[in-house]
């Protein structure tokens, strides 16, 4: 059966919420089993996607790259997202929230936050080529989803490298965003479809500190060497499944 338009949800209370990325990631990969033997490719938003992202790779055995997508926050509420542009170049804004927005100020911002991401462009890749998502199945996943503009802008930079499916795959994001990303992608997979969304993915979590520059780098790191020694056993286990299917 195809995955295409599905919406995988699962409600947790707001007294089971996560207690970390790890944690999160760990929960999201459960959901993500069927996957586990096709040819996938898993995109992480740095930094705050990348421990999820880790735990996703470590248990599908599933190789995990990133994409660098800078959130530009509203200058008053730094956390509510009103733009987004990843290395490429790609630019995504809510006119409703740039409106009236010093267009200086906002020019500078998009400025500063494309080099920032060519910095951890370098920075955690070291010159190693990205994976490519043609003809696999891209997931992309994040630590949580507030406006959704940096997933569009995560989405659209992909969409331009034909793959083959494009999943959304967060632990947490508002009721209220599930269909408009169901348009942009073929299936999305949460844990948290909240109606009553809390405002700030940070609410969700018991610890939501800063991801370091040093930690997406060791994780990646981590995530490679796991996938690395479960090919073998995943070649194995690729056979069975397509012969069983």
């Amino acid at each position: 059966m195809s995955l295409s338009k599905f919406t995988f949800t699962h409600n947790v209370t707001y007294n089971n919420m996560f207690f970390d990325r790890h944690m999160a990631g760990e929960l999201l990969a459960k959901k993500l089993t069927r996957f586990k033997y096709r040819d996938v490719v898993l995109y992480a938003l740095p930094k705050g996607g990348v421990p999820v992202g880790y735990e996703v790779s470590k248990a599908l055995g599933l190789p995990l790259d990133f994409l660098t997508v800078q959130k530009i926050g509203h200058p008053l509420y730094p956390e509510y997202g009103i733009c987004s542009v990843s290395e490429t170049g790609n630019l995504i804004c809510d006119e409703s929230g740039i409106c009236g927005l010093d267009r200086n100020w906002l020019s500078n911002e998009i400025r500063f936050k494309e080099e920032e991401a060519y910095r951890r462009r370098a920075l955690y890749k070291r010159g190693e080529p990205s994976a490519s998502p043609e003809n696999k199945i891209a997931i992309i996943i994040d630590d949580g989803i507030a406006t959704g503009i940096t997933m569009k802008a995560a989405v659209q930079a992909i969409q331009d490298k034909w793959p083959e499916q494009i999943i959304i795959a967060t632990p947490v994001m508002p009721h209220a965003l599930i269909s408009e990303f169901r348009k942009l992608s073929d299936a999305v997979v949460t844990l948290i479809d909240d109606r009553e969304y809390l405002g700030t993915v940070g609410a969700y979590y018991s610890y939501f500190a800063e991801v370091t520059d040093y930690e997406v780098t060791s994780l990646l790191a981590k995530a490679n060497h796991h996938f690395v020694q479960s090919l073998p056993q995943m070649s194995e286990s690729a056979v069975r499944y397509k012969n069983n299917n």
